[in-house]
């Protein structure tokens, strides 16, 4: 009759696949808090864009008028998308006027803040500025700018910032450009 070889089946022990998925997640634990930190400074990439328009707006703004203004839209100043960063200035200590030649009225709808560009809390501004403010890394809105960042005609200078939470520290990320286009991570929030 027929012989039957039977051959011999062999796989994986538990013990095996055990070790490979030990290996697997030491490697994974090493591996995610770069990228994080990779993905934040990316991230950092949007604040130094906005700032740098910001600046040129307002470069555009002065030479005509000899003098900068914190309102945006009397700069001509308009970010598009989803902002993380909360953008503009902190306070307002003198802006080109009707001494400069400019006599256009700013006016702003109810509710808005004039000194930065988007409203906070992940809401949606869909009258006078269409843009939405995404919450940070922590799922917060993001901080305040201080009142260092502000616009002074009489001077000639302005300094306007940028802040965020972009990284899940926690830590708060700020940016800041002047007339003299410096533009410097004034708090790194990357660890």
């Amino acid at each position: 009759m027929f012989s039957v070889n039977r051959k011999s089946q062999s796989g994986f022990s538990l013990v095996e696949l055990m070790v490979v998925v030990a290996i697997i997640g030491v490697l994974a634990s090493i591996a995610v808090p770069s990228i994080n930190k990779y993905l934040a400074k990316a991230l950092q990439s949007e604040a130094k864009t906005n700032l740098s328009s910001l600046y040129t707006s307002e470069k555009a703004f002065y030479a005509e008028y000899t003098a900068y203004h914190s309102a945006f839209s009397a700069v001509g100043y308009t970010p598009e998308g989803k902002l993380r960063y909360n953008l503009g200035f902190g306070a307002n200590t003198g802006n080109a006027g009707a001494a400069n030649g400019f006599t256009t009225t700013v006016t702003n709808p109810a509710g808005i803040n004039t000194l930065v560009y988007c409203v906070a809390n992940g809401g949606q501004m869909t009258t006078a500025r269409p843009c939405t403010m995404l919450n940070g890394a922590t799922g917060g809105q993001p901080p305040a700018l201080g009142t260092g960042y502000a616009v002074n005609s009489t001077t000639g200078v302005f300094t306007a910032g940028a802040s965020a939470i972009i990284h899940s520290s926690g830590a708060t990320d700020v940016w800041s450009i002047d007339q003299n286009k410096e533009l410097r991570n004034v708090t790194n929030g990357i660890p």
